[in-house]
């Protein structure tokens, strides 16, 4: 269960990375939606990228709580290996890294 918590909590360092590199080169103001043909119709300041940060974050804990529910209710706790089902997990945050980086380029280069 560590490894998966280490491997879970080492996204969110990820995507503040991303978040960092997309701060030094946005502009003040980004998009933060956009309609047909990625035009944006609503702006907002670039700081709101932070807001991936927060949803990996809770993501990431929703993860965890609910593996660590199945493992202890499966009496799986002291397992030290990673599951079958942690490894498809672990998809997840891989996924949410690589949208984040996509539409964090999307909304600075409006």
């Amino acid at each position: 269960m560590k490894k998966f918590k280490f491997l879970i909590r080492s996204s969110y360092f990820i995507v503040l990375l991303e978040i960092f590199y997309y701060l030094r080169i946005s502009p003040q103001v980004i998009g933060t939606h956009f309609v047909n043909d990625n035009i944006p119709d609503s702006f907002g300041n670039k700081y709101q990228l932070f807001l991936w940060e927060l949803l990996i974050l809770i993501m990431g804990e929703s993860i965890i709580l609910i593996e660590k529910n199945w493992r202890v209710k499966n009496k799986l706790d002291n397992l030290p290996e990673l599951l079958p089902r942690e490894y498809r997990l672990l998809i997840i945050p891989v996924v949410i890294i690589i949208m984040a980086g996509f539409m964090m380029y999307q909304q600075i280069s409006v």
